[in-house]
């Protein structure tokens, strides 16, 4: 996927292709925005550009996308380019070969638990970031979800990022760039990604292979996240799935998962809907004592999204922000 294929970041793409034409790469970078905007995409792409074996497409700083080294970025098998995410993090933990029985409901339960970059898994990548380039181009270290690294993961990474072997790079990409620990951020240059225009996430909802319902109304809740506007999609379904009347709120609760994560991420994400509707409703509001009592209910539920990440019941915490919805004008489908 060469980098025209990356929509909506279209001055963190020309600043890497003026680094990947000139050949003046820093060892270390730091790729920060929020979630779902192209962050990772965009540093597999760059990966790309950087040991592409096309000399033409490396001279504009861009990669053809369909050489031998660009096709093995693209699978993730390519012996220079790593890409350590939750789910690099829980292969390293299934002590399985991969064609064992069991082994993919084994992967699915260990990445199901993944909360944090681990110590051992940096060490894992630092070791293959010493090892000699196989294939003679620059090694590429990619590390996602930075902001989760514990101390001593971040602390084990700190040497590795200040002096770098020759042609050898690392990524770190996070949508947390203030939580993450100082003497980390200082080794890395920075490279901002902007939130995507609605109509960019709509173009990529509509280009994705998996059919995407609601997915106009989806882009207009996402906030500018393609994860956001996925997660909208579901918000969206799971209310327009329960029938309307006055045990519609209690009907909507009921319609979530059993399992407590899983309800948890799918309550969250019918609050950020509602929450968006309610905002846009109070500023088309006229009627002061409707405007006043959906500024009430936006404080509420900002209370709500803070009360379902403790120890209490989502579905009675969705049900209780439904219920107060009751003579207030939001239209989610509008």
């Amino acid at each position: 996927m060469p980098f025209a294929d990356i929509l909506g970041q279209e001055k963190a793409v020309s600043y890497l292709k003026g680094l990947a034409a000139g050949g003046k790469v820093p060892g270390a970078m730091l790729f920060f925005g929020e979630e779902g905007i192209g962050k990772a995409k965009t540093a597999l792409e760059f990966a790309k550009a950087l040991n592409c074996l096309d000399s033409s497409a490396r001279a504009r700083g861009d990669s053809c996308g369909v050489c031998q080294s660009c096709r093995a970025i693209g699978q993730g098998t390519h012996p220079d380019v790593v890409f350590a995410d939750f789910l690099y993090q829980a292969r390293l933990e299934v002590k399985k070969d991969f064609s064992s029985k069991g082994y993919e409901e084994e992967l699915e339960k260990e990445l199901a638990k993944q909360q944090h970059i681990n110590v051992d898994t940096i060490r894992d990548v630092t070791a293959k970031s010493q090892q000699k380039a196989v294939a003679g181009g620059w090694k590429v270290l990619i590390i996602d979800a930075a902001q989760t690294m514990q101390a001593a993961a971040a602390n084990a990474l700190l040497k590795f990022i200040e002096e770098p072997p020759y042609k050898t790079l690392w990524i770190l990409i996070t949508s947390k760039r203030a939580t993450m620990l100082k003497t980390i951020l200082s080794r890395c240059q920075p490279l901002a990604f902007a939130p995507l225009a609605g109509e960019t996430v709509e173009k990529i909802l509509s280009a994705s292979q998996q059919e995407v319902p609601y997915a106009q109304l989806a882009a207009k809740y996402s906030g500018g996240s393609v994860a956001r506007a996925l997660k909208a999609s579901q918000a969206l379904e799971l209310l327009a799935s329960a029938e309307q009347g006055a045990a519609w709120p209690c009907a909507v609760a009921g319609a979530l998962s059993r399992t407590l994560a899983l309800s948890r991420t799918e309550a969250q994400s019918v609050l950020d809907v509602l929450l968006a509707a309610l905002h846009q409703s109070w500023r088309q509001e006229t009627d002061p004592a409707q405007a006043a009592a959906m500024r009430r209910d936006l404080k509420k539920f900002e209370d709500y999204k803070r009360a379902i990440t403790r120890n209490v019941s989502p579905a009675l915490v969705l049900e209780t922000a439904l219920m107060s919805l009751d003579g207030i004008n939001v239209k989610i489908f509008d």
